[in-house]
């Protein structure tokens, strides 16, 4: 992955607080932040505000070198935007395909909140559907920035069906897997017992043996009580999926595995393009 995140946020401690992950992130590649803070047109008139963005210098040298081989860059180009507008997603969108931006990064549900069980929120949703590129979205947590932690990705989860289409998602993950130094565990939609898919894992373990755990389930039916079951008992750290897989897990009449992780667990979504 090599490019230019973009980190949306009003300002709060809860829309910060996706900054470890992204800002980790920018730090392990070739990258540049774009921090854009959407206002309401009506505040231009108001008294000036007292937030800013919060200082990056500190964490940028925290756990740098401990977990991570090569060590994470000891700083990141950052851009600041201020703007006024009344349409968050669409100045968020706008940005993102002005700027050729690779990876957006959320804060969203944050607590309290009572978002319906099959959207994150209007804002929130238009991003994901509308983006150019992929979209990492985090649970917002009120947490100032002397409190973040160095978040270590050695533990990824992808969420895939196994068969010609998979090799994208794969190979799209895989270098996170190899810079973060990470286990790929691999959560199978379909038939394991299909000689399509049965090809698929033995390409995969000829290829990342070393770094790939393909998980086997009873009841693979079961799908949303064998992933929660999973993220109980493996430190994930990183739960990936494709518009497509999230459409596909459940039907989302009844229930959304997106909003579903994004409530129950603290591990971050990334919407994988």
């Amino acid at each position: 992955m090599q490019g230019r995140i973009l980190i949306p946020t009003d300002l709060s401690n809860e829309s910060n607080s996706v900054f470890p992950w992204a800002l980790t992130i920018a730090q392990a590649f070739p990258e540049k932040l774009y921090l854009p803070n959407v206002m309401d047109p009506d505040s231009v008139n108001q008294p000036e505000r007292l937030e800013d963005f919060p200082s990056l210098n500190e964490f940028f040298t925290k756990d740098r070198d401990g977990w991570f081989n090569p060590p994470l860059k000891a700083s990141v180009p950052v851009t600041k935007l201020y703007l006024y507008n009344d349409d968050p997603a669409k100045v968020v969108l706008g940005v993102a395909k002005a700027k050729a931006i690779d990876l957006i990064c959320l804060s969203v549900i944050r607590p309290g909140a009572n978002f319906a069980w099959w959207s994150a929120g209007k804002t929130v949703e238009t991003i994901i559907e509308k983006a150019p590129c992929s979209v990492l979205c985090a649970g917002g947590r009120n947490t100032q920035s002397e409190q973040w932690n160095r978040p270590h990705f050695r533990n990824i989860l992808l969420l895939t069906e196994l068969t010609a289409t998979s090799t994208v998602p794969l190979a799209k993950v895989m270098p996170w897997v190899q810079r973060f130094n990470a286990m790929l565990h691999v959560f199978p939609l379909g038939d394991l017992d299909h000689p399509a898919e049965q090809k698929t894992l033995r390409e995969l373990y000829n290829q990342n043996s070393n770094s790939t755990n393909v998980l086997m389930f009873k009841e693979p039916k079961n799908r949303t009580e064998n992933l929660m079951k999973c993220i109980r008992q493996e430190p994930i750290d990183l739960i990936v999926m494709t518009p497509r897989v999230r459409v596909r897990f459940a039907n989302r009449l009844f229930h959304d595995v997106f909003v579903h992780l994004l409530r129950s667990t603290n591990v971050p979504i990334l919407i994988l393009r």
